[in-house]
């Protein structure tokens, strides 16, 4: 009996480490759509980064702003970049709803996310890069259901402009043109 005893402890111990090592390992993902995921870029990460950099800088911009056949041009300095740029902080393509939807394309510097369910409401984004930093971003969302359809560009050009413009089709008001620029 006493072999047992002694032997017990060694197959306690062994089986202790064992359960470890699989509940260890049963945390780490091989799902590739989980791999592949963590190598989307990080859009509100990066409009973050510019809202707080436009708020250090305070730059006046040239504003742009139509609807439909109505425009109107002013020299402003942006009081709420939070609010300015609002459209792009909300685009996040790491979204689980993207998951398994996005096929990637790369030339040059160039990285286009197309997005693969029309279900969606984002198709395309473009991200140019400039000494291996985004630069441009061109983002394309469409969103249609039962009472009306959007679709809705926008890019942003570091250190140059930025623009929103949004066609809108609703069924009982008719449909409603609208674009902002703001150039700095």
């Amino acid at each position: 009996m006493y072999w047992y005893k002694r032997n017990s402890q060694h197959i306690l111990k062994a089986i202790a480490i064992l359960i470890c090592n699989v509940t260890l390992f049963s945390c780490i993902s091989t799902d590739p759509a989980q791999k592949k995921r963590a190598e989307l870029f990080d859009l509100p990460s990066f409009f973050q980064s510019e809202i707080k950099s436009l708020k250090e800088t305070n730059p006046t911009i040239t504003k742009t702003v139509r609807k439909d056949s109505i425009s109107e041009v002013q020299e402003i300095k942006i009081k709420n970049w939070d609010t300015e740029l609002a459209s792009f902080v909300a685009i996040d393509i790491n979204k689980p709803a993207y998951s398994g939807y996005v096929d990637i394309d790369s030339v040059d510097n160039l990285v286009t996310y197309t997005i693969t369910n029309p279900d969606l409401d984002l198709s395309c984004i473009q991200i140019q890069y400039k000494n291996g930093k985004a630069n441009d971003i061109v983002i394309e969302r469409k969103v249609k259901n039962s009472l009306y359809s959007t679709t809705e560009l926008l890019e942003y050009r570091k250190n140059d402009s930025y623009t929103v413009e949004k066609n809108q089709a609703v069924k009982v008001v008719g449909e409603n043109y609208y674009k902002i620029k703001g150039e700095f």
